[in-house]
């Protein structure tokens, strides 16, 4: 058995900064666990166009009005607020200040910031097509110079441990929920053991894998979904699950992930005739819709007209660059 004041199931980029944050109190001790060998290994991971911070023409205004546009009603406004107003100084807080990511820069110096579908400005942060790569990999190097931490690879979280839930006595059903850490199962030792914490995060990431067609990662397959709901746990808005709307399509293999910052710098959907039909579906946004219309219009397409493949064409793009620096 272990003890913990906070044990975080999850080392992609959620559990790395709240562990990371959480580490700066030396008087806290903190169990950071995650199912792979690696730390690094997470959905977070395969993120390639990079992170929102704030441009030089933005504003928290543009930034929540784009988040409630992009949510079709579905977006809390005041989580909208909090995200779009200290989502900036938090980025540069800690993962420029602690975690030490050196984002891209132009020939001048200054950041370079990208374009992404529903973002009126450019405010996207990358670090090549690599960013969180590079995201965890700082996340990762950071957390290992507190000796507060304890990562635990090869930890699979298996339940969490709640009282009433796990309680011998039958009366306790009628008491409030709590709960005390989770039940661990270490896959080197091929033993269960109990973690107990004052605080429990759970921070494991989506469901996509549990689709057929996905460009998630094997470990996004919802274990702390369905934990938190065994728990007692509301859980909104599971009918919403976001698809990367453009992945290469392999015959007999898995599509990779195409990164979105391709339509963001011009890239155009076409047909396989060569026909662009974004402005169908969003007149006003054509290619930089959000994921959900882009997502929806791809698959009316080859639903309509009968295609096994739409096309992502970027060498106009190519050509302007080109013909600019020239």
């Amino acid at each position: 058995m272990k003890t913990t004041d906070v044990l975080i199931i999850g080392s992609g980029i959620a559990g790395a900064t709240a562990a990371l944050k959480l580490a700066q109190n030396p008087q806290g001790r903190i169990i950071l666990i995650t199912r792979e060998p690696d730390p690094h290994e997470s959905n977070s991971r395969y993120a390639q166009g990079g992170i929102i911070g704030r441009g030089l023409d933005d504003s928290a205004d543009l930034l929540v009005a784009d988040i409630l546009a992009a949510g079709a009603g579905a977006s809390l406004p005041k989580a909208a607020r909090i995200l779009a107003e200290e989502g900036p100084g938090l980025l540069q807080e800690v993962l420029v200040g602690t975690a030490g990511i050196t984002f891209d820069r132009d020939k001048g110096g200054d950041i370079e910031f990208g374009q992404e579908g529903a973002h009126s400005r450019r405010r996207i942060l990358h670090v090549g097509d690599g960013t969180g790569r590079a995201i965890m990999q700082g996340l990762i190097a950071a957390l290992q110079k507190y000796p507060n931490v304890a990562l635990l690879t090869e930890a699979t979280a298996v339940d969490l441990i709640t009282y009433p839930h796990h309680s011998r006595d039958p009366l306790a059903a009628y008491e409030p929920i709590a709960c005390h850490g989770a039940y661990v199962f270490d896959r080197k030792g091929k033993a269960i053991h109990r973690t107990l914490a004052a605080v429990t995060i759970l921070a494991t990431g989506g469901i996509g894998r549990i689709y057929r067609n996905t460009t998630n990662p094997p470990g996004a397959r919802g274990d702390g979904l369905a934990m938190a709901s065994r728990a007692g746990a509301r859980i909104l808005n599971a009918e919403y699950v976001q698809f990367h709307p453009t992945a290469l399509s392999v015959p007999g293999a898995e599509g990779f992930l195409i990164s979105e910052a391709l339509r963001g710098e011009a890239g155009v959907l076409l047909t396989p005739e060569g026909r662009p039909f974004m402005e169908k579906y969003s007149p006003e946004w054509k290619d930089l819709a959000p994921r959900d219309v882009v997502a929806r219009a791809i698959h009316t397409e080859m639903e309509a007209h009968d295609y096994s493949y739409v096309l992502l064409d970027i060498a106009s793009h190519l050509f302007r660059v080109q013909a600019r620096r020239h």
